[in-house]
């Protein structure tokens, strides 16, 4: 996530299409026999190296990952990277990725990836190493006269003209019910997809983006977490919102947060809480955006 071309996952949306200069325009579909051009007329490589695989041509890839170091900004687009020049280079001794960008042999990679990764039905995902914890405070209020503004919802989409007034006394009173917060990590693949069902993300049907969260969660570069509000006359929580937080080299960023469809955006009372919690845990909240297709204007967020 909360991943857009609406984005096939609803929690996260990168696309990759071939580059303007159509040096390759890959189907998916073709599988790796269509991906593989290089070298089909013989054993003469692409570059200065000796046909197949080797040391030299090794670090002719590490060479090419430093280069495009900004684009593969992901460890497990490195990982797949890596691995399909390697695996192209066997299959086709002339490969090589010079010449070629991240952008025109994305969707070749994302081909590769999609039949190299395999995992179980319900994927366990291990806790985040970095000691970030979830949140969990009974009784809880947003403090009186607070105010927020979610991004995207302004008037200039439709939507809110003004911050949002939080807290007890607010003209909605919004955030002033008393309830349980709970921020938790989600641990496993299925949870996810019950927690997308939640939000009516629906992501069960979804295998390419369900890759793209594993390959994350088993390379610890994503962690998920789930924020619900429980209130003492309700029989269940109510989910709020769906968050990926990115581990970089950088630091801990909030890579995508969705609430529930049709808004999409994030509601005031989540917001609030999302950015408390990313205080308190040293998550930077100011990467968030949103990769899923959200109309205008932009629906109304219930009052909680």
């Amino acid at each position: 996530g909360p991943d857009g071309e609406e984005n096939s996952a609803g929690l996260d949306g990168e696309e990759n299409s071939a580059g303007p200069d159509g040096e390759e325009n890959f189907d998916r579909g073709a599988g790796l026999e269509e991906s593989a051009r290089a070298g089909v007329g013989g054993g003469a490589s692409e570059d200065t190296l000796p046909s197949g695989v080797s040391e030299a041509y090794g670090l002719s890839v590490l060479r090419w990952v430093c280069t495009y170091a900004e684009e593969l900004a992901e460890v497990s687009a490195v990982t797949t990277a890596v691995d399909f020049a390697l695996e192209m280079r066997r299959e086709r001794p002339g490969y090589s990725l010079v010449g070629r960008t991240p952008k025109t042999v994305g969707q070749a990679m994302d081909a590769y990836a999609l039949t190299n990764v395999r995992f179980e039905r319900d994927e366990i995902f291990e806790p985040n190493p970095y000691g970030i914890k979830g949140l969990f405070l009974p009784n809880a209020t947003i403090p009186a006269g607070t105010e927020v503004e979610v991004p995207y919802d302004d008037i200039f989409n439709g939507g809110k003209d003004g911050p949002y007034e939080l807290g007890p006394g607010s003209p909605e009173g919004r955030g002033a019910r008393p309830c349980t917060v709970r921020i938790a990590e989600v641990g496993s693949l299925l949870a996810l997809i019950r927690e997308g069902q939640q939000l009516n993300n629906c992501l069960e049907n979804k295998y390419e983006s369900q890759v793209k969260y594993v390959m994350r969660a088993r390379q610890r570069f994503s962690s998920f977490w789930s924020f619900t509000f429980t209130y003492a006359d309700s029989e269940s929580p109510t989910h709020t919102l769906l968050a990926e937080v990115w581990h970089t080299r950088q630091g801990h960023i909030i890579r995508q947060a969705e609430g529930p469809r049709p808004r999409t955006l994030p509601g005031p009372e989540a917001w609030y809480w999302l950015n408390v919690w990313c205080e308190r845990e040293g998550v930077d909240a100011s990467t968030w955006d949103v990769y899923s297709r959200v109309g205008c204007p932009i629906p109304e967020p219930p009052v909680l």
